[in-house]
């Protein structure tokens, strides 16, 4: 039926372009069990005014921004945009290989550079090792004057074999600090090569970044520390520094087939198609870089739906952040662009409209948030609580927009009018919170390099408190979120340092750190609400005084303990800059203690978008972090951790509003215990680079009963609920005065099959 229902359309020939569109935007969509599932009936349609117009026009706006992104992409610069490096690497080969041109010793430099940048480091070995004498060891002909290039060749070496080894026998174990022995390198060429010139270069010039390096080397090799010469050797893991006594998180990404490959990006993790099972969204940065859309399948994996969806073509993407932003039920999500590349980031970003019929459209330009600024950062809230969920939109040296929701799919700019005029700095993370629990959310923004901001809500228009709230420090900052750190009823903020340049490199910093030395680079800083529109930093009394180096952050509560953890994605797109990514514990709400090492959650590879949320639906969270970085050749899989479980109670909320947007984003909960403890948590998706879930996930520690649930609902009545049983997952709806109990069964993760090749 459904083949004559198309021949029958193709024959009439009408409107012929718009269907082939709805066809390449994937509106016949094959589930898993492999019935066809069509969310226009194509079948009986005998000429396309029986297809909704919205549904055409939708899809033709889909196709225009694909058409956008591509020729984006094919008419991009390579003098702009440093991180297109193939085409930079063949143009300078083209360059050098041109009749009657003389040596140009810059430009060869460039290509050797460019082709490691761009994951050809064998090629790059090959070029750079030209330039010596084979007769005499490498190490004899360093000098000042090409101590550059040994510096690019102990590189290529180092990458070459994490390529050959982490890559092409990829595993659950790998490049996981401290690694396991199956995380070894069985090609060890590389990382030899990589030591003897790192040593060489560290005799003559020693810094922090090379000595880091060569442990780091070593470790691959399974010879850290026994084999590593004391005046080389850095003591890790350092047990002084972290918890040792912690369960170790299982790497599952590959068994559940989320092990996505690519760039660094963002991460929106949630209930996609409303089927109660969490599903997985992923960017990739690279300008060819596929968004992806994986499908809980309910077997302990996912399905990648990204054709079927809609969204094959919709590319690019630093980092992105879903609500519901039209109250129709379903996730909607928001992706970034243009970020790091200054006047040549002028991409637009993208709202993706979720149908609910498993497929997505690009409706950016329809909705009125077309614009072309670069942007890394934006966040969803209802600043003027009319029920509809606004968006701020963080861009880099250009003005930030918010967009107000006019309640029919479309927004406005209004940042002029409402008190945000001319923000202009390089902004790096945005984040609402309600910092004097008056249900007026509240604007904070990261900049880098110049003081941070904070706006109060005065009913719908912002008022500049940044330097009377204390907390426009660091001046070098990005990811940042609000959260109630100690369980006291008020948002505390805290905002991630990152200073960057030559000379503070993310493994330099992170050297002194496990030596135990001063490092004179700007900290990160946890704000406590003093409760009076103030804040007090405690970053030295929570023990949070550490050189992170965080691109993506987010924060759930590992423990079910009730006091809320963070985990940062670290490093920078410089290749040498591997560094763990790491996790902190927060200990009843006190101070933190790092579990990076004990917990198997010190990835190597750059850390961006991050996501907690119950994916195996046991009661604890899991977390997906999207792994990668900026530049072509420095692409990896993105990595799911299985939460192995503490045996502490739980309880999961889903909050639907009436009055309050249908995601009851901003609300507040307080929750009373039968042993005398408060929760509180506010509903949102977490940190600025990284979306968890929003439904809400809440450790109850040791207690045996919810006493009592009081939720401020952001724009409605204060409900309260009581006597709640413990281990299972609830739904309410604003207004009802019972609750309805939502079946919540384990669902294990598959197990992955061997390795994984990629």
């Amino acid at each position: 039926m459904l083949r004559s229902g198309i021949n029958l359309l193709i024959i009439r020939g009408f409107r012929s372009l718009n269907f082939l569109f709805l066809l390449s935007c994937g509106l016949l969509i094959f589930s898993c069990k492999g019935e066809v599932k069509t969310p226009l009936d194509l079948s009986i349609a005998e000429n396309t005014d029986t297809i909704p117009d919205e549904v055409l026009e939708r899809n033709l706006e889909t196709q225009e921004m694909v058409t956008i992104l591509a020729d984006l992409y094919k008419n991009a610069s390579t003098e702009d945009n440093i991180y297109i490096n193939q085409r930079k690497a063949d143009q300078l080969k083209q360059e050098l290989n041109a009749p009657n041109v003389q040596y140009h010793g810059l430009e060869w430099y460039l290509y050797c550079q460019e082709l490691l940048r761009a994951g050809n480091p064998r090629e790059s070995i090959k070029e750079l090792e030209s330039n010596f004498d084979r007769n005499y060891p490498l190490g004899e002909q360093m000098t000042p004057q090409n101590y550059y290039l040994f510096d690019l060749l102990a590189l290529a070496h180092l990458r070459a074999g994490e390529q050959e080894n982490c890559q092409n026998f990829h595993n659950e174990f790998s490049c996981i600090l401290p690694l396991q022995e199956s995380a070894f390198h069985q090609m060890p060429e590389g990382s030899s090569n990589a030591i003897q010139i790192y040593q060489a270069m560290y005799d003559r010039h020693p810094t922090d970044t090379y000595k880091w390096l060569i442990n780091l080397a070593y470790m691959t090799l399974g010879k850290h520390p026994a084999e590593v010469p004391n005046k080389y050797l850095i003591n890790y893991p350092n047990w002084n520094l972290e918890q040792k006594e912690f369960p170790r998180f299982k790497e599952v990404a590959m068994g559940a087939n989320v092990a996505t490959n690519g760039l660094s990006g963002g991460t929106c993790i949630d209930d996609f198609d409303n089927d109660g099972l969490i599903d997985v969204f992923v960017t990739d940065y690279g300008m060819q870089g596929q968004t992806k859309l994986s499908i809980n399948n309910g077997h302990g994996s996912f399905d990648d739906v990204t054709v079927s969806a809609g969204l094959k073509g919709i590319v690019s993407g630093l980092n992105c952040v879903h609500a519901d932003y039209d109250n129709d039920g379903f996730l909607d999500i928001f992706v970034t662009r243009g970020a790091w590349l200054e006047g040549a980031g002028k991409h637009p970003n993208s709202l993706l409209k979720n149908n609910g019929d498993g497929t997505f459209s690009d409706v950016t330009k329809s909705a009125g948030l077309l614009s072309y600024f670069p942007t890394q950062t934006a966040s969803w809230a209802d600043f003027n609580k009319d029920g509809f969920i606004d968006l701020f939109v963080g861009n880099e040296n250009e003005p930030c927009e918010l967009f107000q929701n006019n309640g029919d799919g479309t927004f406005i700019e209004v940042s002029q009018e409402k008190g945000l005029k001319a923000i202009t700095q390089f902004v790096k993370g945005v984040t609402w919170g309600d910092i004097n629990n008056d249900n007026w959310p509240d604007l904070f923004i990261s900049v880098l390099g110049g003081k941070n901001m904070l706006f109060k809500n005065n009913a719908g228009v912002f008022e500049d408190v940044s330097e009377s709230a204390g907390i426009q420090e660091p001046i070098y900052s990005f990811p940042c979120w609000f959260w109630d750190v100690n369980n006291d009823g008020f948002q505390d903020l805290y905002v991630a340092g990152y200073q960057m340049d030559e000379v503070n490199t993310a493994a330099g910093a992170f050297s002194k750190e496990m030596q135990e030395l001063p490092i004179d680079i700007s900290q990160p800083r946890l704000y406590l609400n003093n409760k009076d529109e103030t804040f007090k930093d405690v970053t030295n009394s929570f023990q949070l005084a550490k050189p992170g180096y965080a691109m993506g952050a987010n924060f759930g509560d590992l423990d079910n303990d009730g006091y809320l953890d963070f985990y940062l994605g670290t490093g920078s797109p410089k290749f040498y800059d591997v560094v763990p990514n790491r996790m902190f514990r927060n200990v009843n709400g006190k101070r933190f203690e790092e579990v990076t090492s004990a917990g198997g959650f010190g990835h190597i590879q750059k850390g961006h978008g991050i996501g907690f949320a119950d994916i195996d639906r046991d009661g604890d969270q899991d977390i997906y972090a999207v792994m990668g970085g900026a530049y072509e050749g420095d692409a990896f899989t993105n990595v799911l951790f299985e939460n192995p479980g503490f045996e502490n109670n739980w309880i999961i909320l889903e909050l639907e509003g009436v009055t309050t947007n249908r995601r009851a984003i901003g609300t507040r909960l307080e929750i009373q215990l039968d042993n005398g403890k408060k929760i509180y948590r506010t509903v949102g998706t977490g940190g600025t680079f990284g979306a968890s879930s929003l439904q809400q996930e809440i450790g109850l520690g040791r207690a045996g009963l919810i006493k009592k649930l009081v939720i401020y609902w952001q724009n409605g009545e204060t409900q309260t609920f009581e006597t709640i049983a413990i281990n299972q997952k609830i739904k309410i709806t604003e207004g009802q005065t019972e609750f309805e109990l939502i079946p919540y069964n384990y669902i294990p993760f598959s197990e992955s099959t061997g390795h994984h090749h990629h």
